[in-house]
């Protein structure tokens, strides 16, 4: 085969370049620009290829930056924390100037002065019981009645320690045995009377609540709790005569006032249930019980 004719020099090859071959200076000069030598900014390097890796390799690679991640949110989470406690001397120590904190001060449990005698059983269990301390007056009152303060006192105010703690067995049977000790005694027969109507026996409420009332116990709380059982029994006039009576005894009594006005409403009579309502506000709260 014959070889191919090779290009003569000097000649220009077809669509090449025509400024092809001029220095920068004659370049310029046919452009009309500047001669003079510019610094030309350099091109930023290409970045390199990324290397590709497989479906693995890139979840346990995610997976360390997220373990990263959470390390970091772990330690920032630490030292909030330690920013937000209370500086003070460490456990055992104490900075000097400074005093150690206070602690809740126990109170002793209130014991009668004297555990012979009723009066002085029946004021530590109050006592007890105002601190929460239900459990503990219950204890006391029953080992009293054990020993030379049995009486019909401190039997009684059983009854009232297991009657505020919803034991109403217990409470019958303390209640029973104050009034074996004493058939006179009105506080039981009160007692009585105001945990029967708890039990919903409002008949059996009355008869208990008159005998305590005909032996001139409490007239006041007496008369208050005769007259929600005879409102519960339907007698609405005997119950407003009997709030009336509580009222009397105590113009203080707000839930005395405020039974008033139930039995207003209940008669259709707005505008003396409303003055009842008013004497309840601006009566003084009595303790429930």
């Amino acid at each position: 085969m014959a070889e191919p004719k090779r290009k003569a020099r000097g000649k220009k090859a077809v669509g090449a370049d025509p400024l092809a071959g001029l220095d920068s200076v004659r370049l310029a000069g046919l452009l009309g620009e500047d001669a003079s030598p510019r610094r030309m900014e350099e091109e930023p390097a290409a970045a390199p290829p990324r290397k590709r890796i497989g479906r693995r390799a890139a979840a346990s690679r995610r997976g360390a930056e997220l373990e990263l991640e959470l390390d970091g949110l772990g330690a920032a989470a630490k030292a909030v924390r330690r920013a937000a406690m209370p500086a003070g001397p460490r456990a055992g120590r104490t900075a000097p100037g400074l005093e150690a904190p206070e602690r809740d001060v126990v109170r002793p449990a209130p014991a009668p002065r004297d555990p012979s005698s009723p009066e002085e059983v029946v004021r530590a269990a109050r006592a007890l019981v105002e601190q929460g301390r239900n459990g503990q007056a219950v204890a006391l009152l029953e080992r009293a009645l054990e020993g030379p303060a049995c009486s019909s006192e401190v039997a009684v105010e059983l009854g009232r320690a297991q009657l505020k703690a919803g034991a109403y067995n217990e409470a019958a049977e303390a209640l029973q045995r104050a009034i074996r000790l004493d058939p006179k005694s009105g506080a039981a027969h009160l007692e009585m009377g105001i945990l029967v109507s708890k039990k919903g026996l409002y008949a059996n409420a009355v008869h208990e609540l008159r005998e305590a009332l005909g032996l001139g116990c409490e007239p006041a709380r007496g008369q208050y709790y005769l007259g929600i059982c005879l409102n519960q029994l339907d007698r609405i006039d005997e119950a407003q005569a009997a709030f009336e009576e509580a009222v009397a005894a105590d113009p203080g009594f707000d839930r005395g006032w405020y039974q008033l006005g139930i039995v207003w409403d209940r008669k259709g009579d707005v505008d003396r249930a409303r003055e009842m309502y008013r004497q309840a506000r601006q009566a003084t709260p009595r303790p429930r019980g």
